[in-house]
């Protein structure tokens, strides 16, 4: 069984009631680390972010774990340290240069691709600017109920780094090449999400949307976003 977009979001939201519920009480706990996080730059996208929950998950997580944040639009001139793109099909190469030139002067840069739900010549542009400016390659898009284990259990997708975390998903994945880098989540045995370094920038690069997780409340998801701010 495939789940379309739609689907994956009724999904991922079905738990967001506890979720919401339980927010309060996530930011008491949390409340004591403010200060400890260096102010992140959450970047909007506008018509290419292709999930809108997932914009909204990762500034209701940094907004619960207490990280100084603040939202964009527009990349500013000077190098931005810590940078979220959120769901982003970017088939404008400027803009993957000038994400490209943060990395490259210093920034922790969070990108989680968007091109999870394209077909044909919308995702072949998203992986060609990927690889060409980013140096990953990209598989083609493919569901997690399609193997003989999804029939007997839900999937989940097994984080490494920067802490272990199984995050349970509805969708589909994008699976990721990343030559120099370093795989950081697997499907199976099948890596959907990486780290490179470049002179004194990292990139993390997401081929499984974990936005809408984090806007459900997903446990395991914030436990890795949050570990994840505190490794920048």
């Amino acid at each position: 069984m495939e789940f379309s977009r739609r689907e994956f979001l009724g999904l991922a939201a079905g738990s967001s009631a506890i979720g919401l519920a339980s927010r309060w009480r996530r930011t008491s706990l949390w409340a004591g680390t403010r200060g400890a996080f260096r102010e992140f730059a959450l970047l909007d996208c506008g018509s290419a972010c292709t999930i809108k929950e997932s914009l909204a998950g990762y500034e209701s997580a940094l907004i619960g774990s207490g990280i100084p944040y603040r939202r964009i639009s527009v990349l500013p001139a000077s190098a931005v340290h810590d940078l979220i793109v959120p769901a982003a099909h970017l088939g404008d190469r400027s803009v993957l240069r000038q994400l490209k030139t943060c990395w490259h002067r210093g920034a922790t840069l969070l990108f989680e691709s968007g091109a999870t739900f394209l077909e044909g010549g919308e995702f072949e542009v998203h992986r060609r600017v990927v690889e060409s400016e980013f140096g990953i390659r990209l598989g083609a898009p493919r569901p997690l109920w399609g193997s003989p284990e999804s029939r007997r259990q839900a999937p989940y997708l097994r984080y490494q780094w920067p802490a272990s975390a199984m995050v349970r998903d509805f969708s589909r994945l994008i699976p990721v090449d990343c030559e120099g880098g370093e795989n950081i989540a697997y499907f199976q045995e099948l890596p959907v999400a990486a780290k490179r370094h470049a002179e004194s920038g990292t990139l993390v690069f997401l081929g499984s949307p974990l936005g809408p997780h984090l806007l459900a409340g997903d446990r395991e998801a914030r436990i890795w976003f949050k570990a994840f701010c505190s490794s920048c």
